[in-house]
């Protein structure tokens, strides 16, 4: 079962967050896998580019088989060709061809091994058959709102979520805001606390003056 909120309601209390047990953990992992990015284009166009390929060289072998090869490929011109020249696989246009295939090749294996960008921020829980998450834009907005309620803030430029950190750009209209970059971020801070977001984000804050 998998479920996911886009806006947040505020809460006033402010409670501590409780360290994950054994179940809190299965479930994270759980939660991390169910929102992990699939690379549905890279994957869709290697699958594309293999059943092409494994389309022609079944033609072509069983039709050898049958006795009559439909040489979709001409194979000894193709031979022909890069023999010839006195050493031609040594030339630029095969160097090239290879060259472009084997950078096909490691873009398809890095866009499968490392995950991409989720639309969704996985949640802490505590039951495995039980996923949450939020949207991108609700997460971020609840970050603007605990930010914007810490006093002597009168703006939020920017929320920006990255992996492990969450950077807050806020105004103020004091020319000497003193603490309030330590304010807002603490508040910040209780605000994933509450929220649970995988994995942790640090937290930064800049603030900037602009008169009212």
């Amino acid at each position: 079962m998998t479920t996911h909120a886009g806006h947040l309601r505020r809460s006033s209390a402010r409670t501590a967050p409780a360290k994950p047990a054994a179940g809190g953990r299965a479930a994270d992992r759980a939660a991390l896998r169910a929102f992990r990015s699939r690379r549905v284009w890279p994957a869709l166009v290697a699958a594309v580019l293999l059943v092409v390929a494994g389309a022609l060289t079944a033609i072509e072998v069983i039709s050898a088989l049958v006795g009559s090869p439909m040489k979709l490929i001409d194979y000894p011109r193709v031979t022909r060709w890069a023999a010839g020249g006195g050493g031609a696989w040594n030339a630029w246009g095969p160097l090239a061809i290879a060259s472009a295939l084997a950078l096909l090749g490691l873009i398809f294996l890095f866009a499968g091994l490392v995950p991409g960008r989720s639309r969704l921020v996985p949640l802490r829980g505590d039951s495995r058959d039980l996923v949450l998450g939020v949207t991108r834009r609700g997460f971020t907005g609840a970050v603007s709102a605990a930010a914007m309620e810490t006093d002597g803030v009168t703006g939020v430029r920017k929320v920006k979520l990255r992996r492990h950190k969450v950077v807050v750009r806020a105004e103020t209209g004091m020319r000497s805001p003193g603490d309030l970059e330590e304010r807002v971020r603490e508040a910040v801070e209780r605000s994933l606390e509450r929220l649970g977001p995988l994995p942790d984000r640090d937290v930064k804050v800049r603030i900037a003056h602009r008169e009212g």
